[in-house]
């Protein structure tokens, strides 16, 4: 008897010291059915971890009903209608994307409209895509002068926002996408922290693409490759590996390269296809040369301190918490958003195959000057552009994954 008292004793004195847990059902097809054919989420996978998410962190019983905006504004005791009657957030984001591909598309089908549905239009967001906004360095400035809240950065002002994570846009660093999502999941913690070090939130974390050689002219070594005009846009990481193969790339900015290939004042580009495809750059190119030489991350990210000012008009803690669903809700669409856009570009080199481009590939003896260019655009740049140790944790990752498949 006694054994038993002291058992629930120690029960009571546990309950009483752990946070409280919002426990709830696991969500019904029909409900994560109905959740995805609201947001145009096509993996079902993917739409039931987002349900049972909400359900699980906000104790909501029916997704496709209530709202996160309704937890929420019991927490902060107000109420909706009270929300609704301040100025709304917007979230005004520039990138480079064109419109009509995944990194839009995906966007404005379900990442926009799930925030807004959620928070009844208290927050909001809005994209200025295809280089409305200048590229990556104008967006930026923008959003240090307010005018712009966000970035759908590609690795030009990924690198740029956080430096430290060129790393991963080392040459001939990774062999295939299977292999970069496992290091940016295992690493994304690591990731979060730099962007907030620099004073971001990073909402999503996709691929820009692997960056393949185009070129104009039919080359077929790098010999040729040398005599060709070749653009040099993606930073100090692009120009030094073009440097260490003996190329003396021309530098353009990116809303300048379209007009650059069709006047001829460069004949080589290198880039993700999606992208070529996108502003049709591939009408001035004839040939491509794989594998690709580069990986090119993108990244969704926000400007902290005007959520911060932003977040003063309501109760506080709110915009915080807000910003921590749309993040936990972004990460979980990854999987489907990086899956786009990596199916648009296997499409967008079957078309490039269509239209009469024609697929190129240096001999053995190229291949292993350009590794050995690559490791040697590595070592140049290692604790200087990237901390030793980060290279250091994103080789100890690649070999975790490789030993995992």
């Amino acid at each position: 008897m006694l054994r038993f008292f002291m058992k629930v004793c120690i029960l009571v004195v546990v309950i009483s010291v752990v946070p409280s847990v919002t426990f709830s059902e696991q969500a019904s097809h029909n409900e994560v059915a109905t959740f995805a054919s609201m947001f145009k989420i096509k993996d079902m996978n993917v739409a039931r971890n987002i349900v049972n998410e909400l359900k699980r962190k906000y104790g909501i019983k029916d997704v496709t009903q209530e709202r996160v905006i309704d937890v929420l504004a019991k927490r902060y005791h107000t109420s909706v209608e009270q929300l609704q009657k301040i100025e709304p957030v917007m979230i005004n984001i520039g990138t480079l994307a064109p419109a009509n591909t995944p990194w839009i598309k995906d966007a404005i089908d379900t990442s926009i409209p799930i925030l807004a549905w959620e928070t009844r239009g208290v927050v909001n967001a809005r994209i200025y895509a295809g280089g409305v906004m200048g590229e990556d360095a104008d967006i930026l400035r923008k959003m240090r002068l307010g005018e712009l809240q966000g970035c759908g950065c590609t690795a030009q002002g990924f690198m740029n926002a956080a430096p430290e994570l060129s790393v991963l846009t080392l040459p001939l660093l990774f062999d295939n996408y299977k292999q970069v999502d496992c290091v940016l999941d295992g690493l994304r913690k690591d990731i979060d922290d730099i962007f907030t070090k620099h004073g971001y939130v990073l909402v999503g974390l996709i691929h820009t693409g692997f960056f393949y050689i185009f070129t104009r002219n039919d080359v077929t070594s790098l010999a040729q490759l040398k005599q060709q005009k070749v653009i040099t846009w993606f930073g100090r990481i692009e120009r030094t590996y073009l440097n260490q193969l003996g190329i003396k790339p021309i530098p353009i900015a990116v809303p300048d390269i379209l007009s650059s290939l069709q006047t001829g004042i460069v004949n080589v580009d290198m880039g993700p296809p999606v992208w070529m495809l996108g502003v049709q750059a591939f009408l001035y190119l004839r040939y491509f040369v794989t594998p690709p030489v580069f990986y090119s991350p993108a990244a969704i990210f926000l400007d902290r301190k005007q959520i911060d000012q932003a977040g003063k008009r309501f109760p506080p803690g709110l915009t915080d918490d807000t910003i921590t669903l749309y993040s936990d809700f972004m990460r979980m669409y990854e999987p489907e958003w990086r899956s786009d856009i990596v199916s648009f570009e296997k499409q967008s080199m079957v078309a490039f195959k269509k239209e009469g481009l024609k697929d190129i590939r240096f001999d053995d003896a190229d291949m292993k000057t350009m590794r050995t260019a690559a490791k040697a655009t590595w070592n140049q740049l290692d604790g200087d552009v990237y901390p030793k140790s980060l290279l250091e944790k994103v080789m100890q990752q690649r070999k975790k994954c490789s030993m995992e498949r």
